[in-house]
C-alpha cells in the first residue's frame, strides 16, 4: 500500500509516516505533483492505485463521482500544529491502515479530543 501526503499537509509527514510505520508514503511535492490540481492528483493515484492522505473534500466528492481507487484518508482534524497531527496519526494510523486493507474506500481521521 502506498500513501501520498497531499499538498496541504506538512510535506514531512510523508517521511514520519515511512520513519514511524514502516509504510511507503511520499508527499506530492517528492512526486512532483506539488502544484497539480486535484483531478489530475486523483487520476494518477487512480491509474497507480494509491491511497491519498488530504484534508481536501474535493477528494471525496471526486469518488463519488468517478469510483474508486484511489482510496481516501480524509483527515478532518482541521489546523493543528505538526506535533498533534503526528499524534493523531501515532494514535489512530494502525487502525486506519486495516479498514484500508478492509476495502474501505474513504476512512476519515479526526481529532475527538
Amino acid at each position: 500500500m502506498i500513501f501520498w501526503v497531499d499538498a496541504q499537509l506538512p510535506p514531512n509527514l510523508a517521511d514520519w509516516l515511512r520513519r514511524t510505520f514502516k509504510v511507503e508514503a511520499y508527499a506530492l511535492r517528492e512526486l512532483g505533483l506539488h502544484d497539480a490540481d486535484d483531478l489530475e492528483i486523483f487520476k494518477r493515484a487512480q491509474q497507480e492505485g494509491i491511497v491519498l492522505i488530504s484534508k481536501d473534500s474535493d477528494f471525496v466528492e471526486l469518488l463519488l463521482r468517478q469510483q474508486p481507487p484511489p482510496q481516501l484518508l480524509w483527515v478532518t482534524c482541521g489546523n493543528t500544529t505538526n506535533q498533534r497531527l503526528e499524534e493523531l496519526f501515532d494514535e489512530v494510523f494502525t487502525q486506519a491502515l486495516q479498514l484500508l486493507v478492509e476495502g474501505h474506500v474513504v476512512v476519515e481521521l479526526a481529532d475527538k479530543s
